[in-house]
């Protein structure tokens, strides 16, 4: 079995993102896991192009449309943004009492920008901040948590609250070890209770259980396992306070399975490669 580990949470923030709510997801991360904490801020190249054309608007929080933005607007947008998210940045370190650092690159929105290391576990917001009231777009970076080769955290909760870690495990062997195991030790080093939702076939709520007690007795005798159909179980128990893990690899869920699971629920998921 892979041990699900990692030494440095990364957060990616840019100039449309939330920024903040995924700051603090990636905090929380990285002081139950002991690790530091990274920011990057990427001034998107694509923006800077959309600039460069003649009929480019801006479209302002109010829906008031105004005049078209030249590179040097949009640098100094940039800038402000990435001032406030290494201040949001630097607030939660401090509040989780984690290590941290925080750069500014240039580059599209993508994994390679990030200059990733193999023991980084990525975080993404997987909307944009609302514009013209409260409409939202999809992240720029959300394809890449689909079809990447790395463990992603998607987050997707602004709110406080904070609910349980839940598992979905849909194939027996070493897949349901993996991911029970990384589960049980967040919700562990979180202080989450832990639900084990087995949906596939083959899977024995007692080896199950016997997963977590190799984490924790305790954690073991107070986790629910659940058995049933992946939707209703996701519906029920995945909401939108609570963390869901589900296994990433694509001999478990190609890219088009892992969309299918995001929609079904509203929790953040963390996706273990």
């Amino acid at each position: 079995m892979t041990e699900f580990t990692f030494r440095r949470v990364v957060i990616a923030c840019d100039a449309v993102g939330e920024n903040r709510s995924g700051i603090e997801t990636a905090a929380s991360l990285a002081a139950w896991w002991n690790a530091a904490l990274r920011g990057v801020f990427v001034q998107d190249e694509a923006l800077l192009n959309l600039a460069a054309l003649p009929f480019a608007r801006h479209v302002g929080a109010s829906g008031a449309i105004s005049e078209e933005r030249d590179e040097s607007t949009i640098l100094s947008q940039f800038e402000i943004g990435a001032r406030h998210a290494r201040a949001a940045l630097e607030a939660a370190a401090r509040r989780h009492e984690v290590g941290w650092s925080f750069d500014v690159v240039r580059g599209q929105a993508v994994l390679t920008t990030l200059a990733l290391g193999d023991d980084d576990l990525l975080v993404i917001e997987a909307m944009s901040r609302p514009f013209a009231g409260e409409f939202r777009l999809d992240s720029r970076w959300l394809q890449a948590v689909y079809h990447a080769h790395r463990p992603i955290l998607l987050a997707r909760n602004h709110g406080n609250r904070k609910d349980g870690v839940v598992v979905l495990v849909q194939k027996p062997g070493e897949s349901a070890k993996r991911t029970i195991d990384a589960a049980a030790r967040l919700a562990l080093a979180a202080n989450r209770r832990l639900t084990i939702l087995l949906s596939g076939t083959g899977l024995d709520p007692d080896q199950a259980r016997d997963g977590v007690r190799l984490v924790s007795d305790r954690l073991a005798a107070h986790c629910r396992i659940e058995q049933g159909a992946t939707e209703v179980m996701l519906r029920r128990f995945a909401g939108d306070a609570s963390l869901l893990v589900v296994d990433a690899d694509p001999a478990i869920n190609d890219a088009a399975s892992l969309k299918q699971l995001t929609a079904r629920c509203r929790a953040d998921i963390l996706f273990l490669r």
